[in-house]
């Protein structure tokens, strides 16, 4: 069992190096080693999202908010698998359902803050909806709960807030791009920049673990996606 509080404090206290164009490479790397896998899986969840838009029509944007979590969980499972050199089945990109309540809580809570931040001059909406960005990433595979993942996600993102705004800009641009693709390109650029935003929370969060772990802590560096470690902030 780990309590990663210290490690999270040296790196809030230390800071960290940013790197947008190894994010990108490595990231494309990552999604190259089961292109297939990624492309299908999206091309069903892009299938259902579609047929509930053309079926029920507005209410179709209610269940796809509901399956989101999920489905951007599954594919990180798969991302991380992948860079820890584990081989896949397809059925991983399903695990993300293990973690659905804690997902939807955090995507719920997450979003009704960044709302009113919005409404509130729009930059604190801004500011918030880049700094949740991580909190995710800490429910799957450390085992947080939504708010303590949501308000460590803040504080260590904050620290480097403008690189992680032109981050997702260059994400945002590349999804963009895929949809103007006859909007299938969607199936391809969605997980690319899944993965490529794994690699930053990889370099960032793992590196942390790795540098500032003691001996006694257990999965140095290397997430799992049991959901077992334990922290002091639940």
């Amino acid at each position: 069992m780990t309590n990663y509080d210290i490690v999270f404090q040296r790196l809030v206290n230390d800071g960290y190096e940013f790197d947008t164009n190894r994010y990108i490479k490595e990231g494309f790397e990552l999604f190259k080693k089961n292109v297939g896998g990624f492309i299908g899986f999206f091309a069903i969840v892009f299938t259902i999202y579609f047929s509930l838009a053309y079926f029920i029509g507005d209410y179709g944007s209610i269940f796809t908010n509901l399956l989101q979590p999920a489905v951007t969980a599954g594919a990180l499972l798969v991302a991380n698998e992948l860079f820890r050199g584990n081989s896949t089945d397809f059925s991983k990109f399903f695990d993300g359902f293990r973690f659905y309540l804690a997902l939807l809580l955090l995507s719920i809570v997450s979003a009704v803050l960044i709302v009113i931040g919005l409404i509130f001059l729009i930059v604190p909406g801004i500011y918030l909806g880049i700094s949740y960005s991580f909190a995710h990433f800490f429910v799957i595979f450390l085992g947080y709960d939504f708010w303590p993942a949501m308000e460590l996600s803040r504080k260590i993102i904050s620290l480097r807030w403008w690189d992680f705004f032109g981050f997702f800009i260059i994400l945002a641009l590349i999804n963009i791009a895929g949809f103007f693709a006859c909007g299938v390109g969607v199936i391809f650029t969605t997980p690319l920049t899944l993965c490529i935003t794994y690699i930053a929370f990889e370099d960032i969060i793992g590196g942390a673990i790795r540098k500032y772990s003691t001996p006694d802590m257990e999965n140095k560096g290397n997430f799992s996606d049991n959901n077992q470690n334990s922290n002091t902030n639940e």
